[in-house]
């Protein structure tokens, strides 16, 4: 059996630091809500992922969960998205590492569009890959200039930020799957900080009419229209985790990095819709050393502009504090991947949660 840090080894670390947060997931009611606990979310449901020799996660860091309940992982240091069914049984690797019609140099975030249709992020290649399920090969490739995030579909139209600093713009949209892109909004100065411009990464959600991400340093949701045009604004609470100064330190004592700098920040990690005009917003507060994550905390708050819920900074359980887990949602259902070692096994578990509004 390859070992865990075999495993986690393998991956460069500039895939792990743009981990992409994916959308799509099937809803599911558990048939009892459940409260959040003191130490985190309680789940209603677990699923453990196959992992063998051949089929193995060395390193997640995106999930999509299909109307099915099928999983979706992209895996750093192979380059490739793997398939699971909804009981975790292994169905397809998607894609291979390399530069041909059917390849990725870096998959990151990913969405579940259709049943027939996923979206990966290809970060190193700055592309958008429409995935076709059936055929198990590529649709279209979208170009996106500038810091990405995952593609969401609303409206008839896709979405995704794009931080782009040679335009000035923050989203694109296509009306035309294969046409070309509209370029919306105006991209907010903390996106030309050095921090982000590493991190890679920008978080968005779209439904219905409209659009929602992280302003500022993360510390507030921005409501806009579907043109990228801000409505309203407000803050995000916090109990637990670290706030973003306002300034970020990027003085490297000895034997430091650029990484260093996320000892002073709270990350924004994803952002979704929710019901009743509610918004599940995610951070990570982590250390990393010599390239390596030491220790991370993912942090849940659930925010709405008429007011906070009772879930903010709720920990997301996770086994391994050097793992944060990955997260989707479809509806007011939460699937948290978590990966971890019991013995000599390397263990990759999707646990649900239920936000509907009597929990958060």
């Amino acid at each position: 059996m390859t070992t865990w840090t075999e495993r986690r080894g393998l991956a460069p670390l500039v895939l792990v630091l743009v981990a992409g947060l994916a959308g799509c997931a099937g809803a599911e009611n558990p048939t009892r809500s459940r409260p959040v606990s003191e130490s985190g979310l309680v789940p209603f449901a677990s699923i453990r992922l196959t992992d063998t020799d051949s089929v193995y996660l060395a390193n997640p860091n995106a999930l999509g969960v299909s109307a099915k309940g099928e999983f979706f992982v992209t895996d750093v240091p192979s380059r490739r998205v793997l398939r699971f069914d909804a009981t975790g049984a292994f169905v397809e690797t998607i894609g291979r590492y390399g530069g041909g019609p059917n390849e990725f140099e870096g998959p990151s975030a990913l969405t579940v569009l259709d049943d027939s249709t996923l979206a990966i992020i290809d970060i190193l290649r700055r592309q958008a890959v429409l995935w076709d399920l059936p055929s198990s090969s590529v649709r279209t490739r979208l170009p996106i200039p500038g810091l990405t995030s995952r593609l969401v579909r609303s409206g008839g139209s896709l979405y995704a930020a794009a931080a782009d600093p040679e335009h000035g713009t923050a989203g694109l949209r296509w009306r035309v799957p294969n046409g070309a892109p509209e370029r919306l909004g105006q991209m907010l100065a903390v996106y030309r900080d050095m921090f982000y411009a590493i991190w890679g990464t920008v978080r968005m959600d779209a439904s219905g009419d409209s659009i929602i991400y992280f302003g500022g340093s993360s510390e507030y949701v921005i409501v806009a229209d579907t043109s990228w045009q801000p409505l309203d604004s407000f803050p995000i609470p916090r109990e637990r985790r670290r706030g973003i100064p306002l300034e970020i330190n990027y003085e490297m004592g000895p034997g430091e990095n650029i990484y260093d700098v996320m000892r002073q920040l709270s990350n924004p990690m994803g952002i979704f819709n929710l019901s009743a005009g509610r918004y599940a917003v995610f951070h990570v507060d982590a250390s990393i050393r010599n390239n390596t994550v030491v220790s991370g905390h993912a942090y849940l708050t659930v925010v709405s502009p008429t007011g906070v819920s009772r879930c903010v900074d709720v920990p997301v359980p996770a086994h391994d504090s050097s793992f944060f887990p990955r997260v989707s949602l479809r509806a007011d259902t939460l699937f948290a991947l978590d990966h971890f070692v019991v013995g000599d096994s390397v263990i990759a578990e999707v646990s649900k949660y239920w936000l509907g509004p009597d929990v958060c």
